[in-house]
């Protein structure tokens, strides 16, 4: 007994044997124990997935628009938007209101001195709006309430939405409700939008590079049509003293010098872009002219050709609109318009897959 107890292979055996007794006692919580710090060491190197976010995604990049209404599929034609027009006055928080002061000064005292300023013109912001169904089609309706607001404001809110304010935080990090975007911030949800793709007749869809002298993105590529409503201009329809689809049309007008129908064009939804605060409606049309036939239009004269120093043309394809969507720099909105009008027009499951790939 003793010479096994004095053989090297005793102490082995009492360590495997003290191990067994240990393994079956504290297995469980040791596994526990790795499991815990696998968890913890993924947790460290993991993307964060934020499968709360409400902002228009595509492929797997978030994009700066809202949609408050829309899918890109339903339409709201001609008939299915309504406006209406209130004469209350919208006022400008105090802080606010110092900005826009300072922007005046400054741009009269250019004016004085002979040098190009900004004129400060009439444009609508947005008060409110209401969203419902056609109760025989269920096809998208909307009502429009707006006030005025002139091109100052404009300058002294979404243009600036990124200036600090006295009390530190920015315009943006302060009035523009994130929590909420469906609600309306009358006085900075100026100069609404209308924004549309046109697809000439040989398949080509339009997009212009914004000129330096724009107020707002310039030198940044951009849709077809980009227009404002004008409290003048845009007058004398029966939707309300508004219309939409005039409003696209005198934007085709002035900055590519051609004509579009009102019932060729096709409304997909509206939201805002939260990068400018700036509520847009979208939509698309195709047009009768050709590439080569709008470039000669347009190189013969328009009224608000100095809005886009360029024109360019791009085949209007799946692989293509992918492509473009992916890799040109624009605002949030052209994209969501592109995406749509391609989604709409083209094959859905093929440009969500090159989006993807």
């Amino acid at each position: 007994m003793m010479s096994f107890l004095n053989n090297e292979l005793f102490p082995a055996l009492l360590g495997a044997v003290f191990g067994l007794l240990l393994s079956i006692i504290f297995d469980e919580p040791l596994r526990d124990v790795k499991r815990n710090i696998k968890r913890r060491f993924r947790r460290l190197f993991k993307v964060k997935n934020d499968f709360n976010s409400h902002l228009f995604t595509i492929g797997d990049k978030e994009t700066d628009f809202y949609i408050i209404d829309g899918d890109g599929e339903a339409t709201f034609d001609y008939g299915s938007i309504e406006t209406n027009i209130t004469q209350k006055q919208v006022e400008l928080p105090g802080d606010i209101q110092g900005i826009k002061d300072d922007i005046s000064r400054e741009e009269n005292k250019k004016r004085e001195e002979n040098l190009p300023f900004s004129w400060n013109g009439s444009l609508y912001g947005l008060t409110r709006y209401r969203m419902g169904r056609d109760e025989e089609t269920e096809e998208p309706t909307v009502v429009f309430t707006f006030h005025q607001t002139d091109y100052y404001t404009f300058l002294a809110t979404n243009a600036n939405l990124n200036k600090t304010l006295p009390s530190g935080k920015t315009i943006k990090e302060k009035y523009v409700p994130f929590d909420n975007l469906d609600n309306v911030v009358p006085f900075l949800a100026n100069g609404f939008g209308i924004v549309l793709v046109l697809i000439t007749s040989d398949e080509h869809i339009i997009l212009t590079k914004r000129s330096s002298m724009s107020g707002a993105r310039a030198n940044e590529y951009d849709v077809s049509v980009v227009e404002g409503i004008h409290p003048k201009l845009d007058q004398g329809s029966s939707q309300g003293g508004l219309c939409f689809f005039s409003v696209a049309s005198r934007g085709a007008k002035e900055e590519l010098n051609i004509e579009i129908d009102k019932h060729d064009i096709h409304f997909l939804g509206y939201g805002v872009d939260t990068k400018y605060y700036q509520w847009n409606m979208i939509g698309y049309a195709y047009i009768d002219e050709t590439a080569k036939q709008v470039r000669t239009r347009r190189s013969q004269g328009a009224p608000d050709k100095w809005e886009a120093k360029q024109i360019v043309f791009e085949v209007f394809s799946e692989k293509n609109m992918a492509n473009i969507i992916k890799n040109k720099p624009m605002w949030s909105t052209a994209q969501i318009a592109l995406y749509w009008t391609a989604r709409k027009e083209l094959s859905r499951r093929k440009l969500e897959r090159l989006i993807e790939k």
